[in-house]
């Protein structure tokens, strides 16, 4: 016998739609509620049109005492067909309990002994959740644009996770969603490789970003349409997967079962093995895996200590804000790197004897070698912190040592200049006396590498130290040999393209911090705007000189190789000053006459638009 429940108000419903399909079925009527002496034996059977609200009243009383079900699609039933996997046509479902010889035995997850056919959402996890059970990519986009006025609001909850009662960690998170199997929910989709409704277990997912930025942009990865699950589970994401779990606060959590919201100190997962038996086919009745019986539980990223109660006392930053545990322990690497040392200048006298001698013998491997040595970036990156924190003892003495390495390396250039009996312009030398707006690009870069180098443990110091010391020791050896020589020219290019590093390098790196959560904007405000300046200072020069350099660029490819009375225009080179002078070599047939050369010097100045004076070497081609 096929006992048909419904809601009284549905019976007209139920009498046009579902009545004319069970016309070759024995079947019964029957009106829920039911009545106290409502029983079925063995060989009978619950069909079920009812909404989600009701079946998780009948469903624990059918499991309790043995009574097969088949479930129909309802209007009001947005996630038990979802959650265990059953077919929303209606004529399929009776089909199927027509075929159906044996129940199929599925598990069934309860929350405080309500059961959950999709997932349990606990705190402030709408972005990650799925709205009335719609999985279309569009609903969700909307979902959130819905729910955005609710983002700057977000904050961490503090959360007591036990199972088989031993507490196993004390976090803070925005929530945690609970699901028996993958479809479940929108993260665990994407966290989740294809999982068994009745393996005993169920999967608990800890969220606890400590920023905006990083949870939208998974919850972006989350939407993109793709079938594979991600590779690797998010470091702020812990993962618990058990048979039962006890998650409780002091304060009273608010929690959804399946859409319906509820409130509590305590709640209690546990899951019924096999306790409902499905008279219709289920997309998780084929899938066999078998119970373990083990635990797995991935918690190393979720907040403890002091991180957990300083997350619990704001709402969630839109950037990184460093723990009070990193910024302490970076701060004592930083307090130390900002005083002057033997060691420091030591180091830094022998990096600038070695890159002396290389800027001399113009060999690159042993200024590279110099750049190694050089000990420079760490009370830089001492004072970069300084500037953001406004911290006056670590800017003070961060200052001092700068300046002190700073004047120790131009003296100890110069000394060797002056010993030297050179005083040629190696290309080496030559290649730092005219800085562009390019080599601010290089500061830049450096000073974000140094900053992150320093902010992360895992990333070798000595990286950023060589990325430091390529924009700095060459350049203050430069200008101490202008020194020795005693020429501006050499010295103020040197000295300038210097400024620009320490300047580039100072302000980037301070912005890395910042960003890294190591200050707040307000008390960096000053340091940053002081900083700012003397970078817009120094760029004045620069720009002018990167002029220089498209200016030359655009003489040299307007005549290199270019022919003028069958003359052949070759290493074209251009030096700059009140009037420029184009040095090239003219090759041609027969020897050159100089009224010929006068006629190509008009020529050129007539190409280029502007007068020079003209260095040639003549060379004739056979």
């Amino acid at each position: 016998m096929l006992y048909l429940l419904h809601e009284p108000v549905e019976k007209e419903t139920v009498e046009e739609k579902i009545l004319p399909l069970l016309k070759n079925i024995k079947h019964e009527l029957v009106s829920y509620p039911l009545d106290k002496e409502f029983d079925i034996d063995k060989d009978s059977a619950l069909m079920l049109y009812l909404p989600d609200a009701v079946l998780r009243e009948i469903i624990p009383m059918a499991a309790k005492n043995s009574w097969s079900v088949s479930i129909l699609p309802h209007p009001n039933n947005k996630f038990t067909s979802k959650g265990l996997g059953i077919s929303e046509d209606i004529e399929e479902v009776i089909t199927q309990y027509a075929e159906c010889e044996d129940p199929y035995d599925i598990d069934l997850l309860f929350c405080n002994e309500v059961p959950v056919f999709s997932s349990v959402n606990i705190g402030d996890i709408f972005i990650l959740s799925e709205r009335n059970g719609k999985k279309n990519f569009f609903q969700e986009v909307i979902n959130i644009i819905h729910n955005i006025r609710r983002v700057s609001s977000l904050s961490h909850h503090s959360y007591q996770i036990s199972t088989d009662g031993e507490k196993i960690i004390h976090t803070s998170a925005l929530g945690i969603i609970v699901v028996e199997h993958a479809s479940s929910s929108l993260i665990s989709k994407r966290l989740l490789e294809e999982s068994s409704i009745n393996d005993g277990s169920f999967q608990a997912f800890v969220l606890a970003p400590q920023n905006l930025l990083v949870l939208l942009w998974f919850f972006v990865r989350s939407l993109v349409p793709n079938t594979k699950t991600l590779n690797r589970l998010p470091s702020f994401i812990g993962k618990i997967k058990t048979s039962n779990l006890q998650v409780s606060d002091d304060a009273p959590m608010d929690y959804t079962i399946d859409g319906e919201k509820k409130q509590s100190k305590a709640l209690n997962f546990e899951v019924h093995k096999q306790a409902v038996l499905l008279k219709q086919k289920s997309i998780y009745s084929e899938n066999t895996e078998k119970e373990n019986g083990r635990k797995s539980i991935k918690f190393e990223g979720l907040p403890k200590g002091e991180t957990r109660k300083e997350l619990i006392k704001r709402s969630l930053p839109i950037l990184p804000r460093a723990s009070t545990e990193q910024f302490q322990d970076l701060f004592k690497v930083l307090r130390t790197n900002s005083k002057i040392s033997t060691a420091f200048m030591v180091m830094m006298i022998l990096s600038t004897l070695i890159a002396t001698f290389g800027l001399f013998a113009n060999s690159s491997p042993v200024i590279i070698g110099a750049m190694i040595l050089a000990p420079v970036i760490a009370p830089i990156v001492s004072f970069s912190m300084g500037m953001v924190r406004y911290d006056v003892p670590m800017l003070k003495e961060s200052f001092i040592t700068i300046t002190a390495g700073t004047l120790v390396s131009l003296a100890f250039a110069a000394g060797v200049s002056i010993i030297i009996p050179l005083k040629v312009l190696t290309p080496e030398i030559e290649a730092r006396l005219s800085p562009t707006l390019l080599d601010m690009g290089i500061a830049i870069s450096s000073g974000i590498a140094a900053a992150y180098a320093h902010s992360n443990e895992g990333i070798a110091k000595s990286l950023a130290g060589v990325a430091i010391a390529v924009a700095l020791v060459p350049p203050l050896a430069v200008a101490g040999i202008g020194i020795g020589w005693w020429d501006w020219e050499v010295f103020s290019g040197a000295i300038l393209l210097y400024a620009t590093n320490l300047a580039g390098i100072i302000l980037f790196g301070g912005l890395t911090f910042l960003l890294l959560g190591f200050a707040p904007f307000k008390r960096a405000k000053m340091g940053l705007v002081y900083t700012f300046i003397i970078v817009i200072l120094v760029a004045v020069p620069l720009s002018l000189s990167f002029d220089r350099i498209m200016q030359e660029a655009n003489i040299t490819r307007a005549l290199e190789g270019t022919t003028i009375e069958n003359v052949v225009l070759r290493d074209v080179r251009i030096r700059f000053g009140s009037t420029n002078v184009v040095s090239l070599r003219l090759v041609g047939s027969e020897n050159i006459e100089p009224q010929r050369i006068q006629s190509i010097k008009k020529e050129i100045e007539k190409r280029i638009d502007q007068p020079v004076k003209l260095e040639v070497v003549s060379a004739m081609e056979f």
